[in-house]
């Protein structure tokens, strides 16, 4: 008998009633470490609380699922963005290896789906990850560009009745190695851009004449990247939300280098890239977002903010091995530049949604 409880947002980690907290990120990261053989995405308790602490712009919930000796063996967590009229809602679920098969799953599927309903929510979202296995059948992106291996975990959420909305390729690169073929790249992008767009680098809090321009291209990561099958609702972003995220990154304990572009005529960011990592030095590095607003592609500026902060990076954290990025498989020119730069791929990434009626 499973039983599903509550998980209570705690104030801070040192007392006991974080400990349902803390199970729940330590199992969400057992599962998927499981998967994967991978630790490399991971999530600390502390990095993530202020996230959940501040529900500003999403609504965040959390449970656990318990065996019938008290055990917690599953988790489920979720964000809904606020914006009106949003209909989607993005979950993450996982179960330890010894507890799947069972009645664990459908327990927390059922759960998520009332949690839905009430909150008046019809798109449900995840985002899966696979090892890389060329030899196994594949359920193919809508898209036309990869698909994900039929593995067990394809197969809980197709029988589960999600369908593969997109397909992601997880990709690292080694920041042990010489940079010098990626400081040409920079070198080069630069001088072909010209004199029109200027590089920006900065860790937040981000500089108060740059938060609105920042809001700008981070509003756009919900309209200008290949979206795949997926309900999206358009982000809104102004001064004041970029503000609360600096904040939450303050509280958090991470480490972020941002690296945008600003267009000199209209004094405007309008590319950007950023990069993450949390107390820990010697971890994998995170990049969070890359973006050229479509109105200004072509010019290499996605190879600048990249190989620009990759640069910074390496001064600001020599102790991290390499940095972890997704790209959907369908954006061929951000993979380009990807690949020209020296990222190889690590996992694969499933999006998967679910239509309520």
């Amino acid at each position: 008998m499973t039983t599903i409880t509550p998980v209570v947002v705690p104030a801070r980690l040192d007392e006991s009633a974080a400990e349902p907290f803390v199970a729940m990120i330590t199992v969400t990261n057992e599962a998927l470490r499981h998967d994967i053989g991978l630790d490399h995405l991971d999530a600390d308790p502390a990095e993530v609380l202020p996230g959940w602490q501040d529900q500003t712009y999403h609504l965040r919930r959390g449970f656990l699922a318990h065996d019938a000796g008290g055990r917690a063996v599953g988790s489920l967590t979720f964000s809904a963005p606020k914006e009106e009229g949003a209909t989607e809602m993005e979950f993450e679920l996982g179960v330890l290896p010894d507890a799947r098969g069972g009645d664990v799953e459908s327990a927390l599927f059922a759960r998520l789906e009332e949690e839905a309903r009430s909150l008046g929510r019809s798109a449900l979202q995840t985002y899966t990850a696979h090892r890389i296995d060329e030899s196994a059948r594949a359920v193919p992106s809508p898209s036309g560009y990869g698909g994900v291996p039929l593995d067990a975990t394809a197969r809980t959420y197709l029988d589960a009745g999600f369908a593969l909305a997109q397909v992601d390729r997880n990709s690292a690169f080694d920041l042990t190695g010489s940079l010098d073929a990626v400081r040409r790249m920079c070198e080069d992008a630069v001088a072909f851009a010209g004199p029109d767009y200027r590089l920006l680098t900065f860790s937040p809090p981000t500089p108060t004449e740059l938060r609105e321009s920042l809001a700008f291209v981070l509003s756009r990561m919900s309209t200008d990247v290949p979206l795949g099958a997926l309900t999206v609702t358009e982000e809104v972003w102004d001064a004041a939300r970029v503000a609360v995220r600096d904040e939450r990154i303050a509280r958090s304990g991470l480490l972020v280098s941002v690296a945008a572009i600003l267009h000199v005529p209209t004094d405007r960011i309008v590319a950007y890239n950023d990069l993450a990592i949390g107390a820990d030095r010697t971890r994998p590095t995170h990049q969070w977002g890359t973006l050229v607003a479509r109105e200004h592609r072509g010019h290499r500026l996605g190879t600048i903010v990249k190989c620009a902060n990759i640069l910074r990076w390496h001064e600001l954290v020599p102790t991290s091995p390499f940095i972890s990025t997704f790209n959907a498989e369908e954006n061929r020119p951000m993979l380009d530049v990807n690949e020209a730069i020296g990222f190889t791929p690590l996992t694969v990434g499933g999006a998967w949604e679910k239509r309520l009626d």
